[in-house]
């Protein structure tokens, strides 16, 4: 399964290149607990899978940090996602999708070079919405680090 995973992340990093979207500058909206962050060149994390059989994962390809989401089932009261990927260090997001409408499976990814986050640690965080804007779900990946 993780090779599984490493190929597809690394088949999205060479069609969608380095570039991504920068998000608002805003701290993250729930205390994440720490844990040990994992030191590679090459990895991926993902949270447990919820109720909806949704998980967010974060990879980390060479040098690039890549967050996806799956989503089996969308709630009702579902009218967008986004998938971000956040600096621990900072509590900042670093890079993030557009808005995008609820049903899209897999989510599209989010991309940003290592580089980008303080001491070269990111993990993934995937947001659902209400039709006002209220945050609906909140899951969030542990802490993955590069170590080129």
């Amino acid at each position: 399964m993780r090779r599984l995973v490493l190929a597809l992340f690394g088949a999205a990093i060479l069609a969608v290149g380095a570039g991504s979207v920068p998000a608002a500058a805003a701290p993250s909206q729930v205390a994440r607990a720490s844990s040990a962050a994992q030191t590679t060149t090459q990895d991926s994390k993902c949270s447990p899978s919820d109720s909806s059989g949704g998980r967010v994962c974060v990879a980390l390809v060479s040098s690039t940090f890549v967050g996806q989401a799956t989503v089996r089932s969308y709630p009702a009261d579902c009218a967008g996602y986004r998938v971000s990927l956040y600096d621990p260090g900072t509590g900042l997001a670093v890079a993030s999708t557009s808005l995008r409408p609820c049903g899209e499976t897999p989510s599209k990814q989010v991309t940003a070079g290592a580089s980008r986050f303080v001491g070269l640690t990111a993990y993934a965080e995937f947001t659902m919405y209400d039709s006002d804007g209220v945050v609906i779900k909140l899951v969030y990946t542990d802490n993955l680090t590069y170590n080129g």
